[in-house]
């Protein structure tokens, strides 16, 4: 803004100011709006005069601070003609909020710099974190979370998303599935997005350069999203483990190590038991070892207070090397139907179907509900269920399942109700039985390789204990 003078004026030279200062600025209607005319503002001149010359230079720097603030351009004077159209109209379309905001808007949107896109930037944290965790459920878990955001701002530059607009996004979840009801998210899955998109911006904004310099995901608190609902442990019952242990005894006798160091001794399905070895395991010492290589909170653990009967099973079914058989997921399935079967209709049913393929079995109607039916991290927590109920006491119970602090992620997230003590006992019984042929898939034929000389060293082993007995 120009402010020209002081000048003085020969025709007032009987008035008591006689000195006065120049500029102009925009013409204004009654209500305070800038007056137009094709577009262009009006401007009209201010001659405000002083009793001196030194009143007047005076005057300048606060009539400079006055207008500034009001409303001066960048070079110091009044809006153009041209800037002012520009302001009126910016106004007119977004009133609520001020020109800063709507620059910074702006220059959001179109940085001066190169950008990385959600997608891109997805792709180098999934990366990063597959090489710290390497290809654990957690990860898998992460990347499809995160590959959900990135579905709906993958073309978006970070530093654009809002809180708002994020908030949205989660809002939108259980109408875009509504109708899928195994898809339907619950409180806990809508938690979890938001966890997994938080942790995504989080490592954005702590690269060099930082992608995003705000977390739109943080900050959310759990009264701003769905109620995760208090839904009753499910486990497994003493009839349905019985049958399930004696299903994999007969019908997959390789299964049977990888599944009771779970039912037996409460070890992660999700995290560990991918890569846990018999090596882990120390029958001289009746302790197992969880590696940090393999633990779900990457340090070692030592489990050494477990039931006799875990050593009775490890006895008779132990082995060295990686617990997990080859093709691990369709032979649990066949078994976990042939135990269904085996409670249903009896053993000699379940017989009669042993020879068929699991691709055979799962697909039969009337067989589709024993896969159903599984609980979810079932072996860990019947384990802790009847590990409880047995003792009374949840003291030792989180020693053997490796939680920190208190007993209330036990009870919490673990153990089932309407579990006797007598029951408990029960299920630390269920010892193995002899099974001197499995009936493994492909046809009841002989046992061959390492699972027959495993089974004839087991029933060897059975024989000495008789004569000694």
């Amino acid at each position: 803004m120009n402010i020209g003078g002081p000048f003085y004026d020969a025709s007032r030279r009987k008035s008591p100011k006689k000195w006065y200062l120049s500029y102009f600025l925009p013409k204004k209607h009654p209500d305070g709006t800038v007056i137009l005319v094709d577009g262009k503002t009006v401007l009209e001149r201010k001659r405000p005069y002083y009793a001196s010359e030194e009143d007047a230079a005076a005057d300048k720097p606060a009539i400079l601070a006055q207008y500034a603030s009001a409303g001066a351009s960048s070079c110091g004077g009044v809006l153009t003609r041209d800037q002012a159209a520009e302001f009126e109209l910016a106004k007119s379309i977004a009133p609520e909020a001020s020109l800063a905001d709507l620059a910074r808007f702006w220059r959001a949107h179109h940085p001066l710099q190169a950008v990385v896109r959600v997608s891109a930037a997805a792709d180098l944290f999934l990366a990063a974190t597959k090489a710290r965790l390497g290809e654990t459920a957690g990860y898998e878990d992460l990347k499809s979370r995160v590959g959900m955001f990135v579905d709906a701002f993958g073309e978006r530059i970070p530093e654009t998303i809002s809180r708002g607009e994020f908030l949205r996004w989660l809002d939108s979840k259980p109408a875009k599935w509504r109708g899928v009801s195994r898809l339907a998210p619950s409180g806990r899955s809508i938690l979890n997005l938001k966890q997994s998109a938080c942790r995504f911006f989080n490592w954005m904004r702590a690269q060099e350069p930082a992608f995003v310099t705000h977390n739109p995901a943080g900050g959310i608190t759990r009264a701003q999203l769905p109620k995760i609902a208090a839904n009753e442990i499910r486990f497994l019952s003493l009839e349905e483990v019985g049958s399930y242990l004696r299903a994999a005894e007969r019908y997959d006798p390789e299964l049977v190590a990888h599944e009771v160091i779970q039912l037996l001794a409460g070890v992660r399905a999700d995290d560990e038991m991918a890569n846990f070895s018999g090596d882990f395991v120390f029958a001289a010492t009746r302790e197992i070892e969880i590696p940090a290589s393999i633990a779900k909170k990457d340090r070692r653990d030592v489990i050494n207070t477990l039931e006799p009967v875990f050593w009775e099973w490890w006895a008779v079914y132990g082995r060295k090397g990686i617990l997990r058989p080859p093709n691990y997921a369709n032979r649990w399935r066949r078994v976990r139907i042939l135990a269904g079967m085996t409670r249903r209709d009896g053993a000699a049913a379940a017989d009669a179907l042993a020879g068929e393929s699991v691709f055979r079995l799962q697909i039969r109607p009337d067989l589709k509900p024993f896969l159903a039916s599984w609980p979810w991290n079932a072996r860990r927590r019947t384990f802790c269920t009847y590990h409880v109920a047995k003792y009374q006491s949840s003291d030792k119970t989180a020693l053997i399942l490796r939680h920190d602090g208190d007993v209330s992620t036990l009870h919490n997230s673990y153990r089932g109700r309407g579990v006797t003590q007598e029951q408990g006992a029960a299920f630390f019984d269920l010892r193995p039985p002899r099974v001197a042929r499995p009936l493994l898939a492909g046809g009841a034929r002989p046992p061959r390789g390492i699972v027959r000389f495993r089974l004839e060293d087991a029933e060897e082993k059975r024989e000495s204990g008789k004569l000694a007995g």
